[in-house]
């Protein structure tokens, strides 16, 4: 599957407990892997839930390595990208850094927030201008407990920047939708996203709540997903659509917003720090 054909039907709610992590597969980085980086994530809870890391060599999908590549930038709560310098061009000194890891890189650019992703480096070499601009953080992978908590803080401080950020959107979705559009979707909110409803054929319904369903497909808050036995589309809730739907009375009745606590998610990290994996390192 091509990576746009993919990534039109993704939205950013869809979410496992996992950050994806994009790095060298050789044995010499599997250190820094193994006694910090993975540490690090798997210090970090979102509901309760701890977060795990996600590397698609290790992946037992059976799966392309791209859809496993494209299912885990889309999918996993970030994007972790170990950029570091791997070689040095003998005949220009030119260094340079993992070819399939910038690629990576770039197609998490292209689709998530830039919040959410996280660049590190263990180098201080010239930086690549097409990222220069991105946060990125150097670490010393050498002092594995100093750098566990780098990580694990940099990793938690884009997490509630995106939280921020997702919870300004809903609550912007929510301010859009004229009254007819809230009927609509207080009157279907009881539909999982997994299941499909028609607006015409309700009782509730009317002239004026049919020209709302093109406004709530523009929004992206519903989609069509098939044609019933009558002729007449049969719609399901986005992931977006969804939440509106489950948020929609609690949102409209906090005022004022700027003064809301963040909604998508609550974050948690561990303080004790990882001795099994320091202590080896």
């Amino acid at each position: 599957m091509h990576p746009n054909v993919f990534l039109k039907n993704f939205w950013q709610l869809e979410l496992k407990p996992q950050i994806f992590v994009a790095m060298s597969f050789s044995k010499r980085y599997q250190k820094r892997y193994d006694h910090v980086i993975s540490p690090a994530i798997k210090q970090i809870r979102i509901n309760e839930i701890p977060l795990e890391p996600c590397r698609v060599d290790l992946s037992k999908s059976g799966d392309s390595i791209l859809t496993d590549i494209i299912d885990g930038i889309a999918h996993s709560q970030m994007v972790l990208a170990d950029i570091s310098v791997i070689g040095k061009n003998w005949f220009t000194k030119e260094v340079f850094r993992n070819g399939n890891v910038m690629y990576e890189v770039g197609l998490a650019l292209a689709c998530r927030q830039p919040s959410e992703v996280l660049l590190i480096r263990d180098d201080n070499e010239r930086f690549l201008f097409d990222v220069s601009t991105i946060p990125h953080k150097i670490i010393d992978f050498d002092k594995p407990s100093i750098a566990i908590q780098q990580i694990r803080d940099e990793l938690v401080a884009r997490l509630r920047e995106r939280n921020y950020i997702n919870d300004a959107r809903l609550k912007n979705a929510i301010a859009t939708l004229s009254g007819e559009e809230k009927k609509l979707i207080n009157d279907f909110s009881k539909y999982p996203p997994t299941r499909g409803f028609g607006f015409r054929n309700s009782g509730s319904v009317n002239f004026l709540s049919i020209a709302a369903i093109p406004r709530l497909l523009d929004k992206q808050l519903i989609h069509t997903v098939a044609t019933g036995d009558d002729g007449e589309p049969v719609y399901q809730w986005t992931p977006l659509g969804y939440v509106v739907a489950k948020n929609l009375d609690s949102i409209l009745q906090r005022v004022p917003w700027e003064k809301d606590e963040v909604t998508i998610g609550q974050l948690n990290v561990e303080n004790k720090e990882d001795n099994s994996s320091t202590k080896n390192a």
